[in-house]
């Protein structure tokens, strides 16, 4: 049976086919081709940009976070109780306390809002990789995708630390308006890079933070203020991060806010990352009520709700190519079968069953789907890879988390696209086939 199929096969694609047929057919191939190639670029550069930007909030934000609910804080000092109930439930690596507040931010030319981060500087670092985020000059450089594991250059790491350091009020030698030096005490801030770029200052201005808080003086009730010296960029590529975040001492940050010694909450670096949903559930049954806990996926779960979202409806649009596709194969079969009527009535007549003729197009159609999907796998790895590997589209440093379009390939996808790319091929040759079989050979010679 399989060698009548054959032979029958090799006598419908004689030369004497017309022209119009292979016309037809190649561009069904090069339809499924592109459609397939589009749907694995597509979808590749959602799967990167959900990773690196994955990558980023993990460097932006700790495995846990402990909140209070009481409006003054959580106590802190010393000698702190909570600390030991969350190493006694879980495993911890590292740990920082922090405050958080709305503020106004004055620049030289203009004001702004601003969430300001108090941090303790020996301790931040240790938890998240706050480090590889700071700049000495806005978009100073691009960002390498290689480096998901935010390692640094021996001097830049020191260079850095070296700006954390500089958040602790300090004495500089400063020159004054008659030319003379002195000593003065001087508290840094590290901006977002498009804060600063908002407010025009660079390294070295000055900025005047003012919080909420009042104070009394001879005019009345006006809000406490402090000057600052911008000592660095903090510059991640996160949406939403980069316009608003400031850091400051947290020291400082409690005397403004008037904390009086007690913080927002605290940040936590675990021995197992992956574990964080798990150990949040722990610390909520083992320790909770006045305390609260989240992760950073928690944190960010409309984000990542709305990559799977898009990939979803990207994948089904980019789909429909494919299957536009697939019509050009039902076309090329149609005229196919109209062109053999002949061909098709002779094979009936030297007793070729219906079920070989409707064979011969399944084949042919399922080979017009095979051709075009390998070619649009191929392609369509090979366009991922130069994507990835080469400055195609120029991405300017700090807009975005990398240096370049990321591109991450899932191999499940591309035998999901490649296998759905082969049924909706195959499954469109049934009617034409099915036509092509039930073919009266009497019809088919009459006009011959």
């Amino acid at each position: 049976m399989g060698f009548e199929i054959f032979l029958a096969g090799r006598y419908l694609r004689s030369p004497r086919k017309d022209r119009s047929i292979s016309v037809i057919t190649k561009i069904a191939v090069g339809g499924v081709a592109v459609g397939v190639l589009v749907l694995i670029t597509a979808l590749s550069m959602m799967n990167g940009m959900e990773k690196e930007m994955r990558e980023a909030l993990r460097g932006a934000e700790s495995d846990l976070t402990v909140y209070s609910m009481s409006t003054s804080g959580i106590p802190w000092g010393s000698d702190n109780p909570l600390i030991d109930q969350i190493r006694e439930n879980i495993a911890i690596k590292a740990y920082a306390p922090f405050t958080t507040h709305q503020a106004l931010i004055m620049g030289p030319q203009k004001p702004s809002g601003t969430l300001i981060k108090g941090i303790d500087a020996d301790r931040e670092a240790d938890v998240v990789p706050i480090t590889f985020f700071i700049r000495t000059k806005s978009f100073e450089f691009k960002r390498d995708n290689s480096n998901p594991e935010r390692v640094m250059p021996e001097t830049d790491r020191l260079k850095a630390q070296k700006i954390l350091e500089q958040l602790k009020p300090h004495l500089e030698t400063v020159t004054d308006s008659s030319g003379q030096e002195r000593q003065t005490k001087i508290t840094g801030i590290i901006i977002g890079s498009q804060l600063a770029r908002e407010l025009e200052v660079d390294i070295g201005a000055f900025v005047t933070i003012m919080s909420l808080e009042t104070r009394m003086s001879p005019m009345g009730e006006i809000p406490r203020s402090k000057r600052f010296k911008v000592v660095g960029f903090f510059e991640s590529g996160i949406p939403g991060y980069d316009e608003l975040v400031s850091y400051v001492d947290i020291g400082t940050a409690q005397k403004i806010f008037r904390m009086q010694g007690q913080i927002s909450g605290l940040t936590i670096s675990l021995e197992d990352s992956e574990k964080s949903e798990v150990y949040k559930d722990i610390l909520r049954d083992k320790i909770g009520f006045p305390y609260f806990f989240t992760t950073w996926v928690e944190n960010n779960k409309n984000l990542f709700a709305t990559f799977q979202l898009e990939r979803f409806a990207l994948g089904i649009i980019l789909t429909l190519i494919i299957l536009l596709a697939s019509f050009l194969i039902v076309s090329s079969l149609i005229m196919l079968v109209v062109e053999k009527r002949k061909d098709i009535a002779i094979l009936k007549a030297m007793g070729a069953k219906n079920s070989s003729i409707q064979k011969i197009f399944m084949y042919q159609g399922s080979l017009i789907g095979l051709t075009g999907t390998i070619a649009g796998v191929v392609l369509g790895l090979a366009v991922c890879w130069m994507i990835s590997s080469f400055d195609i589209i120029d991405i300017p440093p700090g807009v975005y988390v990398g240096n370049r379009i990321p591109m991450h390939i899932e191999v499940w996808q591309i035998i999901l696209i490649a296998a759905v790319s082969l049924l909706i091929c195959f499954f469109v040759t049934i009617i034409p086939s099915m036509k092509a079989s039930n073919l009266d050979p009497v019809e088919g010679m009459r006009n011959e």
